[in-house]
């Protein structure tokens, strides 16, 4: 078996078992399309993701009549890394675009500076922390 599939199993019965002894109303149900726990306590909606981390879903569907079954929560917090630090090139630096190489960058310009971040690599890490000038920068694609 899967170790994720292994934790959230662990962790539903840990919440059923918990709900017992504590007397609370918990229920704890699973989406038959994709696998989205969805936890109730008393009034408030959670789904829960791989990690265990629950988040509170119940405005969206009280407000917005969203159905929590069809979330889809992806691989939790912090799994995907942002660049830090990023190295910046000059004309001349080896890797240097060539003039007429094609690619995709995201541009900022601030304080009289500029940056490229290729989306290249932005599709591995999604966002860059950076610092432009005297100002923190975040780029995220």
């Amino acid at each position: 078996m899967n170790a994720n599939f292994i934790m959230q199993k662990r962790f539903i019965e840990f919440i059923l078992i918990l709900g017992l002894f504590t007397g609370c109303s918990e229920t704890v149900t699973k989406s038959q399309d994709n696998d989205v726990n969805i936890l109730e306590v008393s009034d408030t909606i959670y789904i829960v993701d791989i990690t265990g981390k629950k988040w509170d879903v119940t405005h969206a569907k009280n407000r917005y009549g969203m159905d929590p079954s069809l979330y889809q929560y992806g691989i939790g917090p912090f799994a995907i890394t942002p660049v830090t630090e990023p190295v910046m090139l000059q004309s001349g630096d080896p890797g240097y675009p060539e003039f007429d190489d094609e690619g995709l960058v995201l541009g900022v310009s601030m304080e009289g500076e500029v940056r490229a971040y290729p989306l290249d690599s932005l599709r591995c890490h999604e966002v860059v922390n950076d610092r432009i000038g005297n100002k923190y920068v975040a780029p995220a694609y």
